[in-house]
């Protein structure tokens, strides 16, 4: 490779720049453990520099030092990751895992100095295909792959609160290793690669520096923390990387001994080793096995809880279009909630029913064959009793407790794992998972927390259970709410057609009175039908009223005529406005109607036979005032804040407590208000306040 003096140049600034990154680094009097490792890592690049700089003035005599001072350069970096990295890889604590670690790097940088005192770097540079230079080429590819890696890792393992300047050091250290990587790939996919790429590496270095030199200012190393997703990540990537690097070497070696077949065979089998290593990587059965491996390896515990726990919520409490899916689908996400902890591929759902465990629901099961379970059998008693993870590899073999398992369970080795779901120290189902894709051997950690998932489904499940109840409970609630009231309009009506039953014996032979009565019957039909249509309907409370003109006073005039019947000393007053224009509402007739006969009953109610009752009735341009007013015996002011708006508390005997209640829903309903005067043993006035529809409004509505 031809050194030229720019190279030289370039070389030079980057020894003076790492020189002066190494002095800093150790300058610093609040300076971090890490900063040792930080000026070694410069002060060997500079160093490489240096090397450069003496083999470009005299290449016969220095040149052979210039290889060997770059693969020193890259390890320097990659132990700088390494030593940043331990303490969130707990190094110190997993002596088997370091000395792998150091293992492997110290191969691959002895290998490289090696094959660089044997001259395969020149040649390589140089263009030449022979196996050794290749070698070479694939060790820097495989030391830049890995330095990548390893800054990935670094910055993801960093708190996102403390990245300022951890983000500074990693782009620095990503520039290092993405220049060698698409440097030596050139070199090995396009020989020989260009002279001025090599010579200008120094200069490309060297623009890392400040951003290197700005990073030790910042306390990031506090916050790098490591996650079993970071590690997962990080493995599958250093996998895919280091199995192209050996696919692409066997293309190579593929090339030199096929011939003029070399080519194709060289295109094809590249072709087909991607293709599979994708399908390898995205195998079910290969990411549970390397996520086994990583617990075992690098963590002291095998889960970590809180993404377990956060994973476990979400998928039990998934929702659909804003609102939680219904209980079947809570049972499936229970199943698949408490698999996905143990990449479990499915399960089963038991619960109690009557006499027997009951499977209710599956998860992605397509093995498992369930029958019911009688709870009288000795497994249903283990179960029921014990409270404890059943492995059913080992009932099988006849370890521990001689249960009989049911045949099913015998006859299929995928049945794995039973976990009883316990709430509140009751027994409320237990679940069935098949066998896990990866072979898996169940420590303490996974029963404990299999048993906290347990437990924390059956509360799912039980509190599902309960709503379900309450719903139900609801609809009968209302049911008999909405009863209530159809049997208060009832009693109305039975004391109209009584009144009508008794002044028939008298006035029968009147033909005004029999045409009153026809009248009132069929009024009290239509009512009837009324009453049997709120009856069925489905939404909860009173329905919406219709939007409909109502002449206010014709309504009030007929149910004081009605009531008149019952109380003779009952009188309405009208007092008409400036305009004399009828006072008209908006709402619905039968509802208004409704609101007087009760409030004018419980007039009646509270009155002697001949004490009166005065109805008044007045208006002006927004509202419409009707005031009911006895001298009954009167309410306290504590009766009317506490009781008397109360449903289903009455004073009266036979009285269902609800006329009151529904007076003021309906004058609510209307936009109105209902206000309550009363003073005890002095009489009740009852002032009904609606709001009134301008005349245009109403003539309009009439046309």
């Amino acid at each position: 490779m031809l050194l030229t003096d720019v190279g030289l140049f370039s070389h030079l600034i980057a020894a003076i720049g790492f020189s002066a990154l190494a002095v800093a680094a150790l300058w610093r009097r609040d300076r971090s453990p890490f900063a040792g490792w930080l000026a070694v890592a410069a002060l060997t690049t500079a160093l490489w520099g240096v090397a450069f700089v003496v083999a470009a003035r005299n290449p016969h005599a220095y040149g052979f030092w210039l290889t060997p001072a770059g693969t020193l350069r890259s390890a320097a970096w990659i132990a700088f990751l390494i030593a940043v990295l331990r303490p969130t890889w707990r190094l110190d604590d997993r002596y088997r895992s370091s000395f792998v670690i150091a293992g492997a790097v110290g191969f691959v940088v002895a290998l490289q100095l090696v094959l660089d005192l044997r001259g395969a770097t020149e040649a390589a540079l140089g263009g030449d295909r022979s196996v050794l230079s290749q070698l070479f080429l694939i060790l820097r590819l495989t030391v830049a792959v890995t330095g990548l890696v390893l800054v990935h890792n670094l910055y993801v393992n960093t708190d996102p609160s403390g990245r300022g300047g951890v983000r500074l050091l990693t782009i620095g250290l990503a520039g290092f290793f993405i220049y060698d990587l698409n440097f030596y790939t050139l070199a090995f996919l396009l020989p020989p690669p260009s002279s001025d790429l090599f010579n200008i590496r120094g200069a490309v270095d060297t623009i890392t520096v400040p951003l290197l030199l700005l990073s030790t200012r910042e306390a990031w190393v506090a916050r790098v923390q490591v996650s079993r997703q970071v590690v997962f990540h990080t493995l599958s990537f250093s996998m895919i990387g280091f199995y192209l690097i050996a696919m692409a070497l066997l293309a190579y070696g593929l090339r030199l001994v096929g011939g003029d077949w070399g080519l194709l065979l060289q295109i094809t089998f590249l072709f087909a080793t991607v293709i599979l290593g994708i399908v390898v990587l995205v195998s079910p059965r290969f990411r549970a096995a390397l996520r086994v491996q990583i617990a075992k390896n690098f963590f002291a515990y095998r889960y970590d809880y809180r993404v377990e726990w956060l994973r476990f919520i979400a998928t039990v409490s998934r929702t659909q279009g804003g609102r939680s899916i219904g209980a079947g689908g809570l049972h499936e996400r229970v199943i698949q909630a408490v698999c996905a902890v143990l990449d479990s591929p499915g399960g089963l759902l038991f619960v109690p029913d009557g006499e027997m465990l009951q499977p209710i629901a599956e998860w992605n099961n397509r093995t498992i064959t369930a029958e019911p379970i009688p709870r009288g059998s000795g497994f249903a008693a283990d179960l029921e009793g014990g409270q404890r993870i059943i492995a059913f590899d080992e009932l099988r073999d006849g370890i521990g407790d001689n249960v009989e398992l049911p045949a099913w369970v015998i006859a299929n080795p995928r049945v794995w794992l039973g976990v009883p779901l316990v709430h509140l120290d009751s027994f409320t189902g237990f679940l069935v998972l098949e066998r896990t894709v990866a072979p898996r051997m169940l420590n303490w950690e996974d029963y404990d927390l299999l048993r906290t998932l347990g437990r924390q489904a059956a509360s799912y499940i039980a509190e599902s259970s309960t709503q379900m109840a309450l719903d139900d409970a609801a609809k009968f609630d209302e049911f008999n709410r909405r009863f209530a009231f159809i049997m208060h309009d009832i009693k109305n009506l039975v004391s109209q057609l009584s009144l009508v039953a008794r002044n028939a014996e008298r006035h029968a032979d009147n033909p005004a009175f029999r045409a009153d009565m026809v009248a009132t019957l069929q009024s009290s039909v239509g009512k009837m039908n009324d009453m049997l249509a709120r009856l069925s309907q489905r939404p909860s409370g009173r329905s919406e009223p219709n939007r409909d003109p109502v002449d206010i006073l014709a309504v009030l005039d007929q149910a004081i005529t009605v009531k008149r019947q019952a109380h003779a000393p009952l009188t309405l007053a009208v007092t008409p406005d400036d305009s004399g224009a009828v006072p008209v509402i908006a709402g619905d007739t039968g509802q208004i109607e409704q609101l007087f006969l009760h409030l004018v009953q419980n007039a009646i109610d509270a009155s002697p036979a001949d004490a009166p009752i005065a109805v008044t009735a007045g208006s002006d341009a927004g509202e419409v005032v009707i005031r009911i007013a006895d001298r009954g015996r009167g309410m306290s002011s504590r009766f009317i804040r506490e009781e008397l708006f109360q449903p289903f508390r009455s004073t009266k005997s036979g009285g269902f407590g609800i006329g009151a209640y529904e007076a003021r829903e309906i004058v609510r309903v209307h936009g109105g208000r209902l206000d309550v005067v009363s003073r005890e043993g002095e009489g009740t006035t009852f002032t009904i306040v609606l709001p009134r529809l301008p005349a245009a409004a109403h003539q309009v509505a009439a046309q």
